[in-house]
């Protein structure tokens, strides 16, 4: 048995997704994230995993993968409940295609992994996986392995698939979109991988010390992802694409985590802002479909499904 499950990406509203009722505009992105699985007596895992580290992982060596425990224990209650249990199995997991060149490519492999090893573990067990039980079961496991931080726009990204509002707080919503004027995207890497926990960690203690500034900066984030999806055509979107690109800087600069980087090309042509919590990652995007940005640069494939299973 198989499961893929694409990589994910916050277009707009970073920081922001992690405040109740704060917008974020998320995709799921391709290339994915592949979970194979034998039956067998006993529940293993093996893998390519962070970026070429091998992996083994099973019941009795539990330390190497805290999200494996939990992925493992989160599916176990939900079994447990339905009066089911989970099925031995030998799992491996193949992450290395959101990886880029030995580098962490800022692609949500992680989220992706948990969306993943939920799938396969429900399926095993001879429990049809439904998105919404499915998602709410990796995002359970994904917090817990993270420490109780993280979002959630990630794991929803990668379960849903396509485009969507995504909406922060203890429970996140997702509603999907439809923006027949978004692609063509590009990627465009920065000069180096960023820690995302202690980015996060740097955006929490600025926001303890200036609460208010945090909440103008909350309202504005908020006003450029409404901004950016009531938007007619491309032209409308980069104006506040611009805006969101301008209040990254600035709250970069206020927490101290870089978010700046270079356009390629004439800066009329396209906006290039930075995704994430810093500037590994930067999106390009063209004005004109008919003017794209100059050669060299990754093209973005929105990924239209999530986890696709097969036997």
């Amino acid at each position: 048995m198989q499961v893929s499950v694409p990589g994910n990406l916050l277009l707009l509203g970073e920081y922001a997704v992690l405040e109740p009722g704060g917008l974020g505009l998320a995709a799921a992105v391709e290339p994915r994230v592949t979970v194979e699985a034998e039956p067998d007596s006993t529940l293993s895992l093996t893998g390519t995993w962070s970026g070429g580290r091998d992996l083994f992982w099973s019941e009795e060596r539990p330390q190497s993968s805290p999200l494996a425990v939990e992925a493992v224990a989160a599916c176990r209650a939900h079994l447990r409940s339905l009066g089911k249990r989970v099925a031995g199995a030998r799992i491996h997991v193949d992450s290395r295609p959101l990886y880029l060149e030995g580098r962490k490519g800022g692609l949500g492999s992680s989220a992706a992994i948990a969306v993943g090893l939920v799938w396969i573990l429900l399926t095993l067990s001879g429990e049809a996986p439904q998105p919404r039980t499915a998602s709410r079961l990796a995002l359970e496991a994904h917090r817990r392995a993270q420490g109780g931080r993280g979002s959630g726009y990630d794991v929803l990204a990668s379960s849903f698939g396509g485009v969507g509002l995504f909406t922060g707080g203890p429970r996140p919503d997702w509603q999907p979109l439809r923006l027949d004027w978004l692609n063509p995207l590009f990627l465009v890497h920065g000069p180096q991988s960023v820690a995302t926990a202690q980015a996060i960690e740097c955006y929490r203690q600025w926001r303890a010390r200036e609460p208010k500034e945090a909440e103008a900066f909350l309202s504005g984030s908020n006003r450029c992802v409404l901004g950016f999806l009531r938007s007619r055509n491309r032209r409308e979107a980069a104006a506040w694409l611009e805006r969101s690109r301008e209040l990254g800087l600035r709250l970069g600069e206020r927490i101290g985590v870089r978010a700046a980087l270079e356009a390629p090309g004439p800066a009329a042509r396209c906006v290039c802002k930075a995704l994430g919590a810093g500037n590994e990652l930067g999106l390009v995007f063209p004005v004109s479909d008919l003017d794209p940005p100059d050669a060299g640069l990754r093209p973005l494939h929105i990924a239209a499904e999530g986890p696709r299973c097969s036997a």
